[in-house]
């Protein structure tokens, strides 16, 4: 077939948009239909399927013998549509939309719905479509088919498939009012199922049967309204119209050629199934494949991935996109489950393709990054860097978004491209105060002097007496909300909009986190200058936490109570500092507002989506932050029970895992959070890798089968590193944005749609947005939860997870590659073992050698304070420890044991044995 032209490209995508947007089919100037309603038109006693039809289309489905009452159509939308742009020979391209056609044939039976339809071109007949619903069993099967009734060849641009589900989340509305979408579009094994709010089964998949593959998605019309998501069988038009707005769409496009008198066929299975599991299953049972992963698709460069693949039809080859750069290896295939070894080379994103019989082809997207150590010293420096520094203007000292596109240091006087009440960005709110939060707590495990300075300058310039209130001010520790403290400061309204605008207690915790890893830094690091005393730090970090309770409840009676907030995980261990630095009463007060919130969360019936929106999934590190507090803390004295607190533990991770990827094996959708429109917009967002810490943590501490989860956890908080703009001189510093000055820039979510607008109004294409946003949180969460783990795993045998493993003879030698090197985590068969260092960490490239029974450990430390002083190890679980030094303290706490080893030089040794 010769090329298709810009100009019939651009006509056909206006065809289609025609139909979509006004109700008009060009072949036959039809009106739009009216409204649909629901009928009994396909139904079956013996089916799960509880369907209602119209003129074909399904208007409701439910689950039979549900034990909620679930539609998962949209009120007045039908499902079983297609939307064709086709042409005859080398026509004019034409739209068909069967929902505004009326067939010219229907059969119509309890078990069967089949319309057709014959579209004519220049008079004649010319393209026979034919769709099918039809229940079979357990199943729904939707089959279409196509036949050419031209002399000459029939083309098919585009063939998609509206898929209009009831995806919207409204206020007041219960849990199983509605469902997410969670879709894998990317070749032959494609999937989609959708699920409720409370994780209850059962799940709706949806599968391509036998030739079928999906390959694009989108939901917007040609002129760039939204509509129903629609997925793609065909989409060469369609991606034309795409590469026209910018967009790079990682997956090959295609179009259906039809010869006189030939047919081809597509379909999809709809089943019914219990729980993720089960979802696994039917894929693999449907000649699908089943994709495990450990540690994630976001991979730095120092590590090797594992993936495991399941199918009922063998994969025959793995392929790589750069062959010469990537490594695959073969490891295992017992049980049927194919098991290969991986390391890229190439940074940035790279494509696997899964390779069956008759020709079906599934792809795999990984995001390669520099080392994850490198990472956290190239953000930290970028934000250090972009740093206003004139003593004349009112925001001196404030570290500024940057935009990677164009260059533009932002700031109160120059807020680029972000317009309207999105100017709070620049300033204040989660996307200006992550950043400092960000950087101080890098800086508390990473220290560097000049970016201690910045943060001290941040701190007393623009900070103190400015965003925040000073001890000389009343309602002091308030901090000032949108649009910035300056417009605030200087209003004419005294009141809560103005002058008095401290009432959002979102902006807390990032405040009190940037305090307290100040305070980190002047307790740990005293070769480090600051320019307040570590107790100073501390005691602005007591009081802003306490502040966030009391102060936006005395000022407009907002409670702080009832949300989860983030980067508020951090309060327990300052009231611990408090409490070891001797502040007793500001550590009692703050307990106390802590715990209140505690036995809210676990007594009360908080909404776990609920926050500044009606779906926000934004709570869900505080979440299991309170959980764990509440289960180790149970009691009278907190007022908790604890069959209550794993209740509430348990429903808030069934919660988090809801709204998060897990059999989606893409590397932005593989442990990204999604808030209400599923995967379609915003993912690798900062609660990625803070939802990801709650993962982990579930799966370390209260989880009695771990290791899927634990695996989850660990791809979570990998995740958004793919947002980071960094590289090599020979890779131009950065995938995204490519130059030297960009090296170390963020993004602030990826977006997965062809093209539109990020939540910022800025319009977008396929890929991370150039504004670091709120980003900075999210790798708030990655330090947190940046964890070398070693298990036996059930899939893939003993494995380190963010480690280099070399096991043998009854010891287990792994490399931490985790990015900080302060937390080894061991469930083997044999045993378990929790090492977390308070200060300094395990040596770079120098083993922590376990063994099996966990019994055993050797390790090295290194340390950035050159003065003699005793490294802090805890070490969770039953039993005492003894160390090969007897110059090392131990003390028992109440979760296992607090060793204090002395180095008194950059390193030590040391070798920790278990007491029967």
């Amino acid at each position: 077939m010769p090329p298709l032209s810009r100009r019939r490209l651009l006509s056909a995508s206006a065809a289609l948009a025609l139909v979509a947007g006004s109700g008009v089919v060009r072949a036959a100037d039809k009106k739009p239909l009216p409204p649909r309603r629901v009928t009994g038109a396909l139904d079956r006693t013996d089916s799960p399927f509880l369907i209602g039809t119209d003129r074909g289309a399904i208007t409701s489905l439910r689950y039979r013998t549900d034990d909620f009452d679930t539609d998962y159509i949209a009120s007045g939308q039908g499902l079983g549509e297609i939307e064709l742009g086709w042409r005859a020979g080398e026509g004019e391209w034409e739209g068909f939309a069967s929902a505004l056609s009326d067939p010219c044939e229907s059969q119509l039976a309890p078990d069967r719905h089949i319309r057709s339809y014959r579209l004519a071109a220049h008079g004649m007949p010319a393209l026979e479509v034919e769709i099918a619903l039809s229940l079979h069993g357990e199943a729904l099967h939707w089959d279409m088919r196509f036949t050419s009734l031209a002399d000459s060849p029939v083309t098919i641009g585009d063939l998609a498939l509206p898929l209009p589900m009831h995806t919207d989340f409204h206020a007041g509305q219960p849990a199983h009012a509605a469902v997410m979408k969670h879709s894998f579009i990317s070749g032959h094994g494609s999937h989609i199922f959708w699920m409720r709010s409370n994780s209850a089964g059962p799940y709706l998949t949806m599968l391509p049967t036998g030739n079928t593959a999906l390959e694009f998605w989108d939901h917007y019309d040609g002129s760039g309204q939204d509509r129903p998501y629609r997925a793609y069988i065909h989409s060469q038009l369609a991606g034309a119209d795409a590469q026209a707005h910018g967009c790079n769409w990682r997956l090959p496009h295609s179009a259906l050629v039809l010869q006189p008198g030939e047919t081809r066929s597509y379909g999809f299975r709809f089943g019914w199934c219990t729980d993720y599991e089960a979802v696994r299953q039917a894929f693999a049972d449907h000649g699908l494949i089943d994709v495990e992963i450990a540690p994630g698709m976001t991979l730095p460069s120092d590590m090797t991935a594992l993936i495991a693949l399941r199918s009922s039809e063998r994969v025959l080859a793995v392929q790589a996109e750069y062959p010469g750069e990537t490594v695959i290896e073969p490891v295992s295939e017992a049980g049927g489950t194919q098991i290969y070894r991986l390391r890229f080379r190439r940074l940035g994103e790279n494509r696997l393709a899964l390779e069956q019989a008759g020709g079906r082809r599934t792809w795999l997207e990984f995001f390669v990054t520099e080392p994850v150590e490198t990472l956290i010293a190239k953000r930290g420096a970028f934000i250090a860097r972009h740093q206003h520094r004139d003593p004349s203007k009112w925001y001196n000292g404030l570290l500024a978004e940057y935009n990677m596109e164009n260059g533009a240091l932002l700031g109160p006087d120059n807020y680029d491209r972000i317009e309207g009440w999105r100017i709070y960005e620049v300033t204040c709110d989660d996307p200006g105060l992550s950043k400092p939060a960000f950087l101080a707590a890098k800086n508390a495990d990473y220290p560097v002097a000049e970016e201690v300075a910045a943060l001290d300058s941040y701190i007393h310039h623009f900070v103190w007496g400015g965003l925040q209130r000073s001890t000389e001010e009343s309602w002091s520790y308030g901090i000032y909300g949108i649009p910035d403290w300056k417009q605030n400061r200087e209003s004419t309204d005294q009141g809560p909009k103005g002058r008095m605008h401290i009432w959002r207690p979102y902006d807390y915790p990032h405040l009190f986190l940037m305090y307290y890893s100040m305070y980190r830094v002047a307790r740990d690091h005293p070769q480090i200058a600051t320019r307040l005393p570590a107790q100073d730090y501390l005691e602005r970090a007591g009081q802003t936490a306490v502040a966030m309770f009391e102060i936006p409840e005395g000022v407009i009676g907002w409670s702080a109570y009832g949300t989860g907030f983030y980067n508020e995980l951090v309060i327990p261990e300052i009231v611990e500092a408090l409490q070891t630095e001797g502040k007793e009463t500001l550590a009692g007060r703050l307990r106390g507002h802590w715990e209140k919130k505690v036995r809210f969360f676990i007594n009360d019936n908080p909404d776990l989506f609920g926050s500044e929106y009606p779906f926000d999934s934004t709570g869900f590190e505080s979440t299991q932050a309170l959980a764990r507090y509440a289960l180790d803390h149970a009691g009278e004295a907190l007022g908790v029970r604890h069959a209550d607190a794993q209740r509430f533990a348990d429903r808030q991770i069934a919660a988090n895992l809801f709204c998060r990827g897990w059999l989606e094996p893409a590397y932005y959708t593989l442990g990204s959070d999604y808030r209400a429109q599923g995967s379609d917009a915003y993912l690798l967002s900062y609660m990625a890798q803070m939802g990801g810490w709650a993962v982990l943590d579930h799966a370390l501490h209260d989880s009695a089968r771990p290791h899927a989860l634990l695996r989850l956890g660990a791809a979570s908080s990998l995740s958004s590193w793919a947002l980071l703009n960094s590289g090599t001189p020979q890779s131009d510093y950065g995938y995204w944005y490519p130059g030297e000055a960009n090296d170390g820039g963020a993004g602030g979510g990826f977006e997965p749609a062809p093209y539109g607008k990020t939540w910022l109004e800025q319009p977008h294409h396929r890929g991370s947005w150039y504004y670091a946003c709120e980003i900075d949180l999210g790798f708030c969460g990655a330090l947190r939860a940046a964890t070398c783990l070693l298990s036996d795993d059930p899939v893939f045998g003993r494995i380190a997870m963010a480690g280099d493993l070399s096991p043998g003879q009854g010891r287990n030698r792994v490399i931490p590659r985790d990015g900080v090197r302060r937390r080894f985590h061991a469930r083997l068969t044999g045993g378990t073992l929790d090492l977390h260092m308070q200060t300094d960490r395990f040596a770079r490239d120098m083993p922590i050698a376990v063994s099996d029974d966990c019994a055993e450990v050797s390790l090295t430390l290194e340390s950035d304070n050159p003065a003699p002083h005793e490294a802090v190890l805890h070490i969770g679980g039953e039993g005492h420890w003894q160390v090969d030094n007897n110059a090392a303290r131990i003390e028992r706490s109440s979760f296992g044991s607090v060793l204090y080893l002395p180095l008194s030089g950059d390193t030590g040794h040391f070798t920790l044995r278990r007491l029967a």
